[in-house]
C-alpha cells in the first residue's frame, strides 16, 4: 500500500507539473465584413485553433493556441486605416482578413509574407479542391500571399412583383435568367422595364447602383468592353470613347430616364436596403452577400425574397453579348508582423475545412470557394448560392495591383466622374476632368485610346 501510494504521488506530481508546463501561442486575427453576417470570417479561425488543439492534446504535445482578434463591421476605410497603422506600429498581428484587392498594394509594402510553402505543404490534404480561377486573385508578382476565404456574384436584383404588374407571367419570369445569360435581354431592355414600371407607378425609382466608392463600377466598365488597366505594362488604359460611353450611361440614369435619383450618390447604406426590400426599387446592383444581409438585418424570409427578387447577372450591353459580373473573393493572409506564420497558416489551413466555409456560405449569402462545399445537400437548396455560382463563368476580378482596391486613387477618381455626370455635369466635360486627374496622378502611367 505504501508504495502504492508513493507511486500516485509522484504521478500526481508528473500530472500537476505537466498542467503547468503547458504553453499557450497566441495568434491575432483581425477580420471584417463589413456586413454583419460574415462574422464566421473570425469565428472559423477559432473554432480551427479549437480542433488543432485537440490534435496536441491527443498526441500529447505541451503546446495550445488560442486564436483572438476582431471582427470588424466599420466602413472599409475605417478598417483599412486600422490595418495599415497596426502593421506600420508593429501591433502583433498575424493574420488578416479582407478583399485580394489588397494583396497587391500590401504586399509591394512588405506588410505579408508569401504563402506558396504553407500552400503547396497543405496541398493534399486541402488546397487541392479550391476552385483554380480563385488562386489567380491571390497572387502578386507570381507569389500567393492568400488563402481564398470565399467568394461572391454581384447580380442585379430584379423586382419581381413589379415584373408581376407589368403583366409577366411566372414562366416568363422564370426563364429571363436564361435570356439575359444567352445575350437575348440586353441593360436597355433592364432599364426601359425600370422606367415602365416607375411610370406606371409601381416602384419609385428604376435601377439603384451602390452609393460609395467600391470595385462594383467596374462591372460597367467590362459590360462595355472598356479596357482600363494593362497588368504587364502596369499601366492604365484610358479609352476615352469607351469611358464616354460608360459615363452617358450614368448620365443617363439620372438625367435622361431619371430611373435613378440624383441623390444616390452618397446615401447611406441603411437608406438604400430600406427602399430596396420595401419594393420601392425595380432593379439593383447588388451583391449575393446582401440576400443573407436582407434576412438578418432586414429581417425578410427566404420565402419573402424568392417571391420578391430575381437575380440576374448585369446584362449585356449589345443584343448576343455576353453579361457580366464581378467577385471579389476574400483572402486570409500572415503579416510580416506574425511570430508565428507556420502556426497562423496550419490555423487557416484547418479553417479553409469545407463544413467551415460552408457554414459562412449558408450565413453570408456568399459562394463556395471549393469544389468540396458544393457536395452538401444544403449546397442544392440554397436558392442564392445556387445562382450566385451559375454566375461565375461570367466573372471577372479588379487587378491585382497597388493601383486597384476599394480605397485607391483611380477607383475615387472613377466614383468621383460618376457621381458628377450623375448630377447633371457634362459627360465631355467630366470625361476630360477624368483624364486629366489621372494624369496627374499617375504622370508618364496614362495611356490614352481615343
Amino acid at each position: 500500500m505504501k508504495k502504492f501510494l508513493i507511486v500516485a504521488l509522484l504521478l500526481g506530481v508528473l500530472l500537476i507539473g505537466s498542467a503547468f508546463a503547458i504553453r499557450t501561442i497566441t495568434i491575432t486575427a483581425w477580420t471584417v465584413g463589413p456586413d454583419i453576417p460574415s462574422v464566421n470570417r473570425f469565428d472559423n479561425l477559432t473554432v480551427a485553433a479549437s480542433r488543432l488543439n485537440l490534435m496536441l492534446e491527443t498526441v500529447g504535445s505541451d503546446i495550445r493556441v488560442k486564436v483572438k482578434g476582431f471582427f470588424d463591421t466599420v466602413n472599409w476605410s475605417d478598417y483599412l486605416k486600422k490595418v495599415v497603422f497596426g502593421l506600420q506600429s508593429g501591433q502583433p498581428v498575424d493574420i488578416l482578413c479582407t478583399g485580394h484587392d489588397l494583396i497587391a498594394s500590401w504586399a509591394k509594402a512588405g506588410y505579408l509574407i508569401p504563402m506558396d510553402k504553407y500552400v503547396k505543404e497543405y496541398w493534399n490534404s486541402t488546397y487541392s479542391a479550391i476552385i483554380p480561377s480563385l488562386w489567380k486573385a491571390m497572387k502578386y508578382n507570381g507569389k500567393i500571399y492568400g488563402v481564398p476565404q470565399d467568394t461572391e456574384a454581384r447580380p442585379v436584383f430584379v423586382n419581381k412583383i413589379a415584373l408581376r404588374k407589368l403583366g409577366w407571367t411566372e414562366s416568363q419570369i422564370d426563364a429571363l435568367p436564361q435570356k439575359v445569360y444567352d445575350g437575348q435581354f440586353t441593360l436597355s431592355d433592364l432599364i426601359q422595364l425600370g422606367k415602365e414600371a416607375q411610370s406606371k407607378g409601381y416602384v419609385e425609382w428604376g435601377f439603384y447602383h451602390r452609393p460609395v466608392v467600391g470595385v462594383d463600377f467596374f462591372e460597367l466598365l467590362n459590360d462595355y468592353g472598356v479596357k482600363f488597366y494593362d497588368s504587364q505594362q502596369q499601366k492604365f488604359i484610358f479609352d476615352k470613347a469607351g469611358m464616354k460611353k460608360v459615363l452617358t450611361f450614368f448620365y443617363d440614369l439620372t438625367n435622361v430616364w431619371k430611373v435613378t435619383p440624383k441623390t444616390l450618390t452618397g446615401s447611406p447604406w441603411n437608406s438604400i436596403h430600406r427602399e430596396v426590400t420595401s419594393g420601392k426599387v425595380f432593379a439593383f446592383m447588388g451583391g449575393t452577400w446582401n440576400w443573407a444581409e436582407w434576412q438578418k438585418v432586414w429581417h425578410k424570409t427566404n420565402k419573402e425574397l424568392k417571391n420578391m427578387f430575381l437575380p440576374i447577372p448585369l446584362p449585356a450591353v449589345e443584343k448576343g453579348g455576353r453579361p457580366v459580373t464581378l467577385s471579389h473573393p476574400f483572402a486570409y493572409m500572415i503579416t510580416k508582423n506574425s511570430k508565428h506564420p507556420a502556426i497562423a497558416a496550419l490555423i487557416i489551413t484547418l479553417a479553409t475545412a469545407p463544413d467551415l466555409n460552408f457554414k459562412h456560405d449558408l450565413a453570408s449569402g456568399h459562394l463556395p470557394v471549393a469544389y468540396t462545399e458544393m457536395g452538401y445537400p444544403e449546397y442544392t437548396k440554397n436558392y442564392i448560392m445556387v445562382q450566385g455560382t451559375k454566375m461565375l463563368p461570367f466573372t471577372s476580378f479588379v487587378p491585382n495591383s497597388p493601383d486597384f482596391g476599394y480605397t485607391t486613387q483611380y477607383n475615387a477618381v472613377l466614383f468621383n466622374a460618376i457621381s458628377a455626370v450623375e448630377s447633371g455635369e457634362s459627360v465631355n466635360s467630366v470625361t476630360n476632368q477624368m483624364l486629366a486627374r489621372l494624369q496627374g496622378l499617375y504622370p508618364g502611367r496614362v495611356i490614352v485610346e481615343k
